[in-house]
């Protein structure tokens, strides 16, 4: 029912209720107005209007579900990628260690006296392999914190956040430490 069709049927009723002598509404201010409403112009849309919106508005959600789609995608991509980055960090690290350690427990049948500089090589990757263990504990926390409500709680684990970054980029400064520590010494020993 459009609103010039509601005035309309609402005027003829206060017009029969006012012809049968009930005044205790001011009937004529109340007809006033509603032949005031009915001669206004309807500001309904057109049809060309309402399709216009309904495509701006199916634009708008399919637009809203992509950017939603891409950043879903991306942050399961910075999930994988931080997982990689740890495995492969645990694997350089803890790969070093057990082969040094092999390497140091055939040295020790050969020539024990070279033990213990390399023991002094294996610190900086049993280091690299801690550093990379709390890093994964770490991940766990600042992800909990993330889904949190509170805003100081996600505060917390951006700082999380950006200490399993450092202590991920710390692994990687202990293999290499490592590395050349271990160089040194098998130049210096060959």
């Amino acid at each position: 029912m459009s609103t010039k069709h509601f005035a309309a049927q609402m005027k003829l009723m206060i017009e029969d209720i006012k012809s049968k002598g009930t005044a205790a509404i001011y009937c004529d201010n109340l007809i006033a107005y509603l032949t005031e409403v009915q001669n206004s112009p309807e500001i309904e849309p057109t049809p060309i209007e309402i399709e216009r919106y309904k495509a701006d508005l199916q634009n708008w959600i399919e637009s809203n579900k992509l950017n939603h789609e891409s950043h879903l995608e991306m942050f399961r991509s910075v999930i994988l990628s931080g997982q990689n980055a740890m495995k492969s960090s645990f694997l350089l690290n803890g790969g070093a260690s057990v082969a040094l350690l092999a390497f140091i427990g055939h040295l020790a049948q050969f020539q024990p006296s070279k033990v213990a500089a390399f023991g002094h090589c294996l610190l900086p990757f049993t280091l690299g392999v801690l550093a990379i263990s709390v890093t994964t504990g770490f991940t766990y926390l600042s992800q909990w914190l993330y889904d949190s409500t509170n805003v100081s709680a996600r505060k917390a684990g951006f700082v999380f956040n950006i200490l399993c970054i450092i202590l991920g980029l710390a692994s990687y400064a202990f293999f290499t430490w490592g590395l050349l520590i271990a160089q040194g010494l098998f130049t210096s020993y060959a």
